[in-house]
């Protein structure tokens, strides 16, 4: 079984953490419920990946409502929404 450390840092609100997930390689975006407040998330883009160490940063973008969370998650990538594009 393959074992990432995940950082995230940069929101004001929880202060820098980490957490350990299974997966093969943790993707472009993490969005995490907020602990203690149900309906609020987290949203972070990756910063940096160490494959050697298996350590995979994350910095905060966004919190809020995930309908409000995911377009600023998604545009900080340089990306749009289907919406957003017109469709």
């Amino acid at each position: 079984m393959v074992h990432w450390v995940c950082t995230f840092s940069g929101c004001s609100d929880t202060g820098g953490h980490q957490q350990i997930t299974n997966e093969l390689e943790p993707g472009e975006v993490m969005v995490l419920e907020r602990a203690g407040s149900p309906g609020i998330v987290d949203g972070f883009v990756r910063d940096s990946v160490d494959d050697v160490m298996m350590v995979t940063h994350y910095r905060w973008v966004a919190s809020g409502h995930p309908s409000a969370v995911m377009p600023q998650v998604m545009r900080a990538l340089g990306l749009s929404l289907p919406e957003e594009r017109g469709f």
